[in-house]
């Protein structure tokens, strides 16, 4: 799987799908959309093999798919993290932990903004 940042506001996958498949054959393609229709800038692409995700690195990170608007491609990291939004000031990290350890096991920690 590669990570796909940079990407222009009205670019969609009518579009991408073709400039990644330069690379190989691709398994699923996520562009990753906000609640008004628009891309939020970045996409994960999945290939049927990993070879050819890192010859999409290779031939697609900096590419230009606009004038001026290049595109950063990289190896995705899975980094296991859960984003939470909307969970009042008053909630401890000790009691988001021990609600999420109701709903999944491997909590490692939990960290307030």
């Amino acid at each position: 799987e590669v990570f796909v940042g940079k990407i222009p506001r009205d670019c969609f996958e009518d579009e991408l799908v073709p400039v990644f498949e330069k690379a190989g054959r691709i398994y699923e393609m996520r562009l990753m959309m906000d609640y008004n229709g628009q891309n939020r800038g970045y996409a994960f692409v999945v290939y049927c093999s990993p070879i050819d995700a890192k010859e999409s690195v290779k031939i697609l990170n900096n590419l230009e798919i606009r004038q001026g608007r290049t595109l950063g491609v990289c190896m995705s990291v899975d980094n296991c993290r859960l984003f939470i939004g909307g969970i009042p000031k008053r909630v401890s990290k000790e009691d988001i932990r021990e609600e999420m350890e109701k709903v999944t096991e491997g909590v490692v920690d939990v960290i307030v903004y």
